[in-house]
């Protein structure tokens, strides 16, 4: 597909939302389900499902998430070591570093009239008590753990819609997971672009059409051109 049919077909796309871990800002090393993982003595998906199935679908103190990981799994004697990772995570939200070719990139596609959304599933110990800066660039920021819903799931895409008042079929969500973001946008009714960039290390996904794959945010300024 050409730049040139990317662009007509995004031509009825009013807003924009964005992952946010991965996508416009710079992740941990070692994300904090792994952090966690590593401190309980279990798989990271055993982790990873853990955390889905309920610290991403409710804001939770880290503290308290840190007790109930540490009672759940049997292991009390962790607790303070969980409670450091989580509160660490929360802290690193607040002052999150975004990718170099993000904030140009959201600037300019606020500039030619188009509403900006964050869509997240973070940990509900993860949202900051203050937000980060660039946060004012965007309409508003999604978290799972308000909505209850994680992307993939059509709720989470749903929540975008309410809060925009857009149509499906007027919006577009930008990713770095084939399945959560992309896969998830399209099943929506969405218009969807799977971002996988040069520095990134893991396999490049394989994204469905309708989504579009693409390198670097910035293709966004050729592909969304200023609203008429």
């Amino acid at each position: 597909m050409t730049g040139a049919e990317r662009g007509s077909l995004w031509a009825p796309v009013r807003g924009v939302c964005f992952d946010l871990g991965g996508t416009l800002v710079v992740t941990d090393t070692e994300p904090t389900t792994g952090q966690v993982a590593h401190v309980l003595g279990i798989t990271l998906q055993e982790a990873r499902e853990v955390m889905e199935a309920g610290a991403k679908r409710r804001r939770i103190a880290p503290a308290d998430l840190a007790a109930h990981l540490a009672r759940d799994f049997g292991r009390p004697h962790v607790f303070e070591q969980l409670r450091r990772v989580l509160e660490g995570a929360r802290t690193r939200a607040g002052s999150a570093r975004l990718f170099p070719d993000a904030l140009a990139v959201l600037q300019l596609l606020r500039a030619r009239g188009f509403a900006l959304f964050a869509m997240t599933n973070s940990l509900g110990s993860s949202i900051p008590a203050q937000e980060p800066g660039f946060h004012a660039l965007l309409d508003a920021v999604v978290y799972s753990a308000d909505t209850g819903f994680c992307k993939p799931e059509r709720g989470a895409f749903g929540a975008v819609e309410s809060l925009s008042g857009l149509a499906p079929h007027q919006l577009l969500h930008v990713g770095d997971s084939a399945r959560a973001d992309a896969a998830g946008a399209v099943s929506a009714g969405w218009h969807a672009a799977y971002l996988h960039r040069p520095e990134d290390t893991r396999l490049p996904q394989m994204a469905e059409p309708p989504a579009v794959t693409i390198r670097t945010l910035r293709t966004l300024r050729h592909l969304l051109p200023a609203r008429s």
